[in-house]
């Protein structure tokens, strides 16, 4: 088995952190710039979780500690999502808070069973676990139903939107979300007669895509508070 190099987690765990603090402290409408800098933590966390899990692959607890760090990935999106739904569709934010209280119950599970990952492994630069058979199923319906109901749901408020800015904003969170998801899929049946699941790394990896195409929509809120005639920010107020 080709040893794991941390080299590839640990850069981009890094770019995401400094990505995350730039968009925390940019101005702009505080709404809209909380879920893109909690999505480009709890992206890095991963990163970070993932070379801890394969520092010491015996330690359990570390791979549980990365499946409930990405357990919030899809709720995250939603909230986003819901902010920029302008339109205020009727059924977008029941459907955020049921991921929001899916995710809570699927982290209570995580903590409160032992077994719900039997071993992980790790190779090149991805982490491959392996899951309890229920858990596993739980979790997969779980994930990637939250993030098409993101891609649709973003489509959907983006056909609604009279607003160009949140328009481009919600084309940017689909288009990060999409360019995350078809690659990994696309990796994940190539390795389908592998034991164990690499998704949630390859994900992760693949997610600095989504973590690029955010920080673009935070520059482009950031443009969007600057006063004309001046490179400062105006004052505006926090929503």
């Amino acid at each position: 088995m080709p040893a794991y190099s941390p080299v590839l987690g640990l850069v981009t765990g890094v770019l995401e952190v400094v990505a995350g603090a730039y968009v925390s402290s940019s101005p702009g409408r505080k709404t809209v710039l909380r879920p893109v800098a909690a999505i480009l933590f709890f992206l890095a966390a991963y990163q970070f979780a993932e070379v801890a899990v394969c520092a010491h692959p015996d330690t359990l607890i570390l791979s549980r500690l990365a499946y409930l760090i990405i357990a919030w990935l899809p709720p995250l999106g939603l909230w986003l999502a819901v902010t920029l739904d302008a339109r205020r569709i009727k059924t977008f934010k029941p459907v955020s808070l049921f991921y929001f209280a899916a995710a809570g119950v699927l982290s209570l599970w995580i903590l409160a069973a032992p077994g719900v990952i039997a071993r992980s492994v790790c190779e090149l630069v991805l982490a491959r676990y392996f899951p309890s058979r229920p858990f596993d199923v739980v979790f997969a319906v779980f994930y990637q139903t939250g993030l098409l109901a993101t891609v649709f749901g973003s489509g959907l408020a983006m056909a609604k939107a009279d607003d160009a800015v949140l328009r481009k904003h919600l084309a940017n969170l689909q288009l990060g979300v999409l360019g995350f998801m078809f690659p990994s899929l696309a990796v994940r049946l190539l390795f389908a007669g592998r034991p164990g699941d690499l998704l949630p790394s390859v994900m992760c990896h693949f997610a600095f895509i989504l973590a690029a195409s955010l920080f673009a929509l935070a520059l482009r809120e950031r443009r969007t508070v600057t006063c004309p005639g001046s490179s400062g920010p105006c004052p505006t107020p926090t929503p």
